[in-house]
């Protein structure tokens, strides 16, 4: 059926844009539905260039199974058989200000971990780069990461990104009795889909770690566990020429 016209815009493209807006709508809502369940994300992969401004960055990404004892730490009312895949999911809120020194400061939530977030760009040009940390709060449980950014450009608004990173999960459960840590080296790769308002950034993730932990006197580990991720993160911020 050809497209009816009705002054500026067509029937198949209203139809196009309608499509469109629905297809966005239950990618937010997925990664709402994965926020309220998540346990963590390690597949949180960026770009190494500051914008100026806020924004607001949502994730939603799920790993391979990491073994019984990594499994553990990311597992609910597990004592045992915990090599079960981890859902995650990231919501952060970042400010970027940009002159001699570009930086950004951001605050938010990996999955049930909140953490604050401090950036800073040491390149630009078509291979941005820069080096940056998250902290996580005093609570029984606490993740910390040092990441750095590398971005390729690919050409228009598409961009590789390389983001490295040194994770750490590290605490104890209220009670006392389960103590524990998992330290492991995060590769993050992706593509980032750069649009006006709104970007797109699948990605993939290769996770080598150690786990650790005691509980009620008995020890576990340390055991090394290799696992896999994959994610879908969206930038909501200003427009971008």
């Amino acid at each position: 059926m050809q497209d009816i016209t009705y002054g500026p815009f067509s029937e198949g493209t209203s139809a196009g844009l309608s499509g469109r807006a629905r297809r966005a709508r239950r990618a937010v809502v997925g990664v709402v539905v994965a926020m309220t369940t998540a346990c963590t994300s390690f597949a949180t992969v960026r770009s190494a260039e500051v914008y100026p401004g806020p924004s607001i960055g949502l994730q939603a990404s799920g790993s391979t199974p990491p073994g019984d004892d990594a499994g553990w730490f990311w597992s609910q009312d597990c004592a045992a058989d915990c090599n079960h895949p981890i859902v995650g999911g990231d919501v952060g809120f970042s400010y970027g200000w940009t002159g001699r020194t570009a930086f950004a400061l951001g605050l938010g939530v990996a999955g049930t971990h909140p953490y604050i977030d401090g950036y800073v760009q040491l390149g630009s040009g078509r291979s941005p780069y820069g080096i940056g940390a998250r902290v996580g709060p005093i609570s029984n449980w606490r993740e910390h990461q040092l990441y750095g950014r590398y971005d390729v450009s690919l050409g228009g608004r598409s961009r590789l990104l390389l983001n490295p990173a040194l994770f750490v999960h590290e605490g104890q459960s209220p009670n006392g009795e389960n103590p524990g840590t998992f330290i492991g080296f995060v590769q993050g790769v992706g593509l980032l889909f750069e649009g006006e308002h709104v970007s797109w950034t699948p990605a993939l993730a290769l996770v080598a770690g150690r786990a650790e932990r005691t509980s009620y006197g008995t020890k576990f580990g340390p055991t090394t566990s290799v696992f896999g991720a994959a994610s879908l993160g969206m930038t909501v911020h200003r427009r971008r020429n």
